[in-house]
């Protein structure tokens, strides 16, 4: 639990309206923050926004299970887009479209309507990566990164987007480099055979900037009471 309290003094570190770029790679680790951030929110009384594209919330739960760890994500509140496996409480889909440009508009406007209400959310985007798949055109990708751009400094919530790296750089377009530098805080997650290493790499908090945090999945399982395998 001291491993815990100390990865939730980190989220209260960031601030509202910060956009944060999660890079990760091949590994547990989007399965295990996505599961201490649902914790924070229900600790802090702090609303879970997800967007999930193509079903990328389903897969994370699936996954967990193997853990044995249990989670409905019921408190959640999931914007979907494509797929047609519901995990969470979905309050609204956006009907995906390959265009990117009416995509977009189809986002802005859904967003705007469901979440109306909510204040000081933490937003977690899962599937980004398969969203970029679509863009195939220069003009396509930076409309695409303009939107995202326009959400930063959003107060009502703090954004972390979670970002496969070794995905990203197969793709026609590699989102990340303009995804680093639109974002106000940058963290790597480097796994290890039994834990992960989390570093700083852009952040505007002093006490944060530059500094590698190793979490242990043995802490992250017993704090979650998974089983294992």
């Amino acid at each position: 639990m001291e491993q815990l309290e100390e990865l939730f003094r980190i989220v209260d570190l960031v601030q509202s309206g910060e956009s944060v770029l999660v890079k990760y790679h091949p590994s547990y680790a989007p399965e295990f923050l996505v599961l201490l951030l649902i914790e924070y929110g229900r600790k802090r009384d702090v609303p879970i926004v997800i967007d999930d594209n193509f079903d990328s919330l389903h897969v994370l739960q699936k996954h967990l299970r193997f853990w044995g760890i249990e989670e409905d994500f019921s408190d959640a509140l999931v914007v979907k887009s494509g797929g047609r496996i519901n995990v969470g409480n979905v309050i609204a889909n956006v009907e995906f479209s390959s265009e990117p440009l009416v995509y977009i508009k189809k986002y802005e406007e859904t967003m705007k309507n469901a979440l109306a209400e909510i204040k000081d959310s933490i937003n977690i985007a899962l599937g980004l990566e398969r969203l970029f798949a679509f863009i195939h055109s220069p003009r396509e990708y930076y409309l695409f990164i303009t939107e995202l751009q326009k959400m930063l400094g959003n107060t009502k919530r703090k954004a972390a987007y979670l970002m496969n790296t070794e995905v990203a750089s197969t793709l026609e377009f590699n989102p990340l480099p303009e995804l680093e530098y639109i974002a106000s805080t940058v963290v790597e997650i480097t796994p290890t055979p039994v834990s992960a290493k989390v570093t700083f790499l852009k952040t505007p908090v002093r006490e944060l900037l530059g500094r590698e945090y190793e979490v242990s999945l043995e802490g992250m399982l017993d704090a979650f009471h998974g089983k294992g395998l």
